[in-house]
């Protein structure tokens, strides 16, 4: 029950806020676009419909990501530089209790970006074979990399217990983990791009994705990359409730 106020706390100051309905005003304009430009553009209406659904899925996960970072970098140390992180840690609920709140109100802000998301995924695709398929696995990787990066950006503004130098370093992150999408495939089938493409969660989710929609692969080929999503996941989630420990008001 203490991890659910929290968590109601942060959706009311942080996600139903006029900062947090910005983002999805966005993402709902930038979906919009991309599924004009996907119908009516001569090139781009040239795409089959699962190479539509796998672009707008790589946007939506990444999209999820960036914004899970940003409410990482400000969940800690934005409670600091606002002289708030004492009054919450001197309420009844001990770090980890108030570290899962936040958690939980990132997810519940992936599921709203999730939710936006669904209307252009089914105009794009028009009920293609493997919609639904993409959906399910939009949803479980989205919400995996959810935690993971929100978790680990967490763990960070615990430490750091700076703003800036956390957004910094978790927009740095965010590049390196979308560097796959800006790689040529050639440079993708080096060893380099072999090696950064299997220690890079969204790399494996993306990946997945073009397994799924577009090469129309079952369960068995996504394993072994599902399986590395799930143990950074788990990594994130030690890290944060290691950092979270070590923070004194």
């Amino acid at each position: 029950m203490k991890t659910i106020y929290i968590m109601q706390k942060e959706i009311r100051e942080s996600v139903l806020t006029p900062k947090g309905f910005l983002w999805y005003i966005l993402t709902s304009i930038i979906l919009s676009v991309l599924s004009y430009l996907f119908l009516t553009n001569s090139e781009l209406s040239l795409l089959d419909q699962g190479q539509m659904l796998y672009m707008i899925m790589n946007f939506v996960t990444a999209l999820g990501i960036l914004i899970g970072l940003i409410f990482g970098a400000d969940a800690f140390a934005g409670e600091i530089e606002r002289g708030t992180l004492e009054s919450l840690l001197l309420s009844p609920v001990n770090k980890t209790e108030v570290a899962m709140g936040k958690l939980g109100a990132a997810l519940i802000n992936w599921g709203i970006i999730f939710a936006i998301s669904l209307p252009y995924l089914f105009v794009v695709c028009k009920g293609g074979q493997n919609l639904l398929f993409g959906i399910v696995y939009l949803a479980i990787l989205g919400t995996l990399l959810t935690i993971t990066f929100s978790a680990f950006s967490m763990g960070l503004s615990a430490r750091i217990k700076s703003m800036k130098n956390s957004l910094i370093i978790s927009f740095f992150i965010f590049l390196l983990a979308g560097s796959p999408i800006f790689l040529s495939a050639a440079l993708r089938g080096t060893w380099f791009g072999r090696i950064l493409d299997l220690i890079n969660p969204f790399a494996d989710a993306i990946n997945t994705f073009d397994s799924v929609v577009i090469d129309n692969q079952g369960f068995g080929y996504q394993t072994g990359r599902v399986a590395i999503i799930c143990g950074y996941t788990l990594l994130s989630l030690w890290f944060l409730k290691r950092s979270v420990s070590r923070l004194e008001m």
